[in-house]
């Protein structure tokens, strides 16, 4: 692990037991003000270019007609073809898909991860040892997954809510090119699927941080996409653009953690840069003994 691995705040203001919380408050503010400041900071001298689909702004136009195109193909045509997987779906096999598809959900991710980040900026201190270096080297990988799954998500969200298509419980009635756009109803938030978008944000994370294991997490992310369809809440292409999107936003935020050597190496590997378990459980040991103390 080297040194400007973290998400190390720039202050050295720092709380002192039995301050007060507004000490605590303060130094958390300045703590998040310095962790802003180093991820918004200038890309690392020999970084590896940025990582790019297309070079010229033709390029993404007519990449995006052609998008555009595949998509309401799809949409009308292979969406009606997966609309019967659902009949498939009953007793046993409807519950172990109705379990699979709640790991979608983004609250098990962000609430954990946005709570250990915040307890880590409360203790750790001004004067850093190697257990503080550790615990902000941390932080900063679970700000990454926070990032690429919260990020993500909320653009999604705003963007489903303004393409307003209805779910697959409307497709007897009105077809699988159903809009009722803008609508704010869940009913009418089938593409892009959100649960999808989680999946692949979180395996692709975990993927990029664990190398060893990125087979298992992006298999796990596409059981959870396809589960959308399972339980009738999404079309084919709904779980398809959901899964690039959140794919390619965590890739984009992973290069943009690596050019400013955060979490990642800055070259063209973007490898995370290594943090052994055992000084992991340490740091977390002096963190709840800070805690308690």
């Amino acid at each position: 692990m080297t040194p400007s691995s973290p998400l190390q705040p720039a202050t050295d203001a720092a709380p002192q037991a039995g301050r007060g919380p507004r000490r605590i408050l303060g130094h958390l503010g300045e703590t998040f003000a310095g962790a802003l400041q180093r991820l918004f900071r200038p890309v690392r001298p020999g970084a590896s270019p940025a990582l790019r689909l297309f070079d010229s702004g033709a390029e993404r136009f007519c990449a995006a007609l052609l998008a555009l195109a595949l998509i309401l193909a799809g949409m009308a045509y292979l969406d009606p073809i997966f609309q019967g997987v659902r009949a498939y779906t009953s007793g046993t096999s409807a519950i172990i898909w109705e379990a699979v598809t709640d790991v979608g959900k983004s609250a098990w991710v962000l609430i954990p991860s946005g709570v250990a980040i915040l307890v880590i900026f409360t203790v750790v201190r001004p004067v850093r040892g190697f257990a503080d270096k550790v615990m902000l080297a941390l932080a900063a990988r679970l700000a990454f997954v926070f990032i690429a799954v919260g990020g993500s998500g909320l653009i999604i969200t705003i963007v489903k809510r303004i393409i307003a298509r209805g779910r697959p419980r409307y497709f007897e009635e009105f077809g699988a090119l159903h809009f009722q756009f803008p609508s704010w109803a869940s009913s009418y938030a089938s593409f892009p699927s959100g649960h999808s978008q989680t999946a692949f944000a979180i395996g692709v994370a975990f993927a990029a941080l664990f190398p060893r294991w990125r087979t298992a997490f992006i298999a796990a992310a596409a059981v959870v996409a396809f589960s959308r369809i399972a339980v009738d809440a999404h079309y084919f292409t709904d779980i398809v653009v959901g899964s690039l999107w959140g794919a390619w936003f965590t890739l984009m935020t992973r290069d943009w953690f690596a050019r400013r050597a955060l979490v990642f190496t800055p070259g063209p590997s973007r490898r995370p840069f290594p943090m052994p378990v055992r000084r992991v459980r340490q740091a977390l040991g002096r963190m709840v003994r800070r805690l308690a103390g």
